[in-house]
């Protein structure tokens, strides 16, 4: 009797296997409604604590190329305003993905004006221009040099604007609102409205003059973005009393492992290239040196060098636990860190749902 339920059961299973691959492409085709509804309908904002405030990370990469890292960006979330530092290659993408409102960005702060750090300006512009019907041009801050690339990028993008204005209508592109507005800015208070208050601070990131660290406070909460820097004194400082440290990450013998790579392939560019690198950029040593001095709550790593598979991360850090006994990670593009106020932090990962 058992044996001929067994087989009844299999019959069942092979009547119900071919049902479904008949209907493959009507199931398919729910399914994939079903995500683009979710997607499309999905408020990450309601799900982020009015109370916290928040630090995302859409861009933890660096310029050399990775599969899993969008180039430099970091947003700051308060009181339902998105603020976004730095603007790399591909990170537009990666913060429309993480599912933050385009329109609730009040501005981009650039800390220097490498290319890695700006590239990705133009297409974010766009996104934003046609994703939020925005009626004026996306504020971009920096330093000296800023207007030049501004206005750069808006002639470079004018031809495409003409297009999309031609084929959406002036009522989901209004003219008014492409394009970007540079302004250049100095250290010290660079913006100051509501509870939020971001300072821009000088760096050390030398022949690159000037480049700037910002510290966001809000509500008795901060987070200091160091950008690209050497190590100074100045950084502890700057970021003295922050519940968060936002650090670059270059690992110095994993650099000098490509740069004799490099040399032993006959690359004596890209070698040199790699041998340049290491001195106008922070440790994680350091950086935890740093972090211990500031006595900040905990230390993130982001713009990581090189970037290398997730389970051989642990060895980027070097000695950075030797220095700071507080939580320190290395973050991914999604990520994003809650900070009450108090000792205890909160991250969770905004693409892998």
């Amino acid at each position: 009797m058992r044996k001929k339920w067994v087989w009844v059961a299999l019959g069942l299973a092979v009547l119900a296997g071919g049902a479904v691959y008949v209907k493959r492409d009507a199931i398919a085709m729910s399914l994939i409604q079903r995500g683009a509804d979710a997607a499309m309908s999905r408020n990450i904002m309601a799900e982020l604590r009015a109370d916290q405030l928040h630090v995302g990370f859409c861009g933890t990469g660096s310029p050399l190329p990775s599969r899993d890292r969008a180039a430099a960006c970091t947003v700051v979330i308060a009181d339902g305003t998105l603020f976004v530092f730095d603007m790399g290659e591909g990170s537009g993408e990666t913060l429309s993905l993480m599912g933050l409102p385009l329109d609730k960005v009040r501005g981009v702060w650039l800390t220097h004006l490498h290319s890695d750090h700006f590239e990705g300006l133009g297409p974010f512009t766009l996104q934003r221009w046609a994703g939020s019907t925005a009626r004026t041009p996306l504020p971009v801050f920096g330093p000296e040099g800023v207007i030049e690339i501004t206005e750069g990028l808006n002639r470079a993008y004018k031809i495409d604007s003409t297009y999309r204005i031609a084929h959406h209508g002036e009522a989901v592109v209004p003219p008014s609102g492409f394009g970007m507005t540079g302004s250049a800015i100095s250290p010290g208070l660079v913006y100051n409205s509501g509870d939020v208050r971001i300072t821009a601070f000088a760096v050390d990131h030398d022949p690159v003059r000037p480049a700037f660290g910002y510290r966001v406070d809000w509500k008795g909460r901060s987070v200091t973005i160091t950008g690209d820097t050497a190590y100074t004194p100045a950084l502890a400082a700057a970021a003295k009393g922050s519940d968060l440290l936002v650090s670059e990450l270059l690992s110095p013998h994993m650099v000098k492992m490509l740069e004799n790579s490099a040399r032993k392939s006959g690359n004596a560019n890209r070698a040199k290239i790699f041998a340049d690198i290491q001195d106008y950029h922070i440790s994680p040593g350091q950086a935890a040196d740093v972090a211990k001095r500031a006595g900040v709550g905990m230390l993130a790593f982001t713009h990581i060098v090189p970037s290398v598979p997730k389970p051989f991360e642990f060895a980027l850090t070097d000695d950075a636990a030797t220095h700071f006994d507080g939580p320190t990670e290395i973050m991914h593009d999604g990520d994003v860190i809650s900070i009450s106020g108090g000792p205890a932090f909160s991250t969770r990962n905004l693409l892998s749902r």
